[in-house]
């Protein structure tokens, strides 16, 4: 496992309200910045350094699908009318925006219901994790996950407890904590 400045790879999150992203570079190459490129939505004409930050979980509340793929197969759903069950959540990070954020916070889907916030939040940490694991894997570059030093973006304007929050949504998912 690295440790200190050991890491091979240093990944940044930029978890945003509505788009997220992430970029790494290499150790021995700290300058070549690399930003994922793959993201596509539709039919693969639109291609975007970014994904929409949104969460598809189905009828038994397990996570399905992140981002544009999200979008596309709630969408898909929704057309055949076999939406029922699936929840689809969108601007759920303003729930952090609360200066009083507890570990019971919830964030709403479409519809209005709600769902725990921790989870979301982990859920899509861990696909942007896998992500970028993917990626990497395809690229030869031959690292094994304990050689990323993980880097999670948060607003400035961020309290403790929601700072906290994102931390402790982090380490649920095994990212080492910033």
């Amino acid at each position: 496992m690295a440790t200190g400045s050991q890491y091979l790879i240093v990944a940044a999150f930029d978890f945003g309200t509505t788009y997220s992203g992430y970029a790494f570079s290499c150790k021995d190459t700290p300058n070549d910045i690399k930003s994922n490129k793959s993201w596509t939505a539709g039919s693969g004409k639109l291609i975007s350094l970014k994904t929409p930050t949104c969460v598809l979980i189905n009828e038994d509340g397990e996570f399905d699908s992140f981002g544009f793929d999200a979008e596309d197969k709630y969408s898909s759903l929704a057309e055949d009318g076999k939406h029922h069950g699936w929840r689809l959540f969108r601007r759920f990070k303003m729930v952090l925006h609360n200066q009083r954020i507890l570990s019971s916070a919830t964030v709403e889907d479409l519809e209005g219901k709600t769902f725990p916030a921790k989870p979301i939040f982990t859920m899509s940490l861990k696909y942007l994790q896998k992500h970028l694991l993917d990626a990497l894997s395809m690229s030869n570059i031959g690292t094994r996950e304990t050689d990323i030093r993980y880097i999670i973006t948060v607003p400035a304007i961020w309290g403790i407890a929601a700072k906290k929050f994102m931390r402790e949504a982090a380490i649920e998912e095994s990212m080492a904590p910033v």
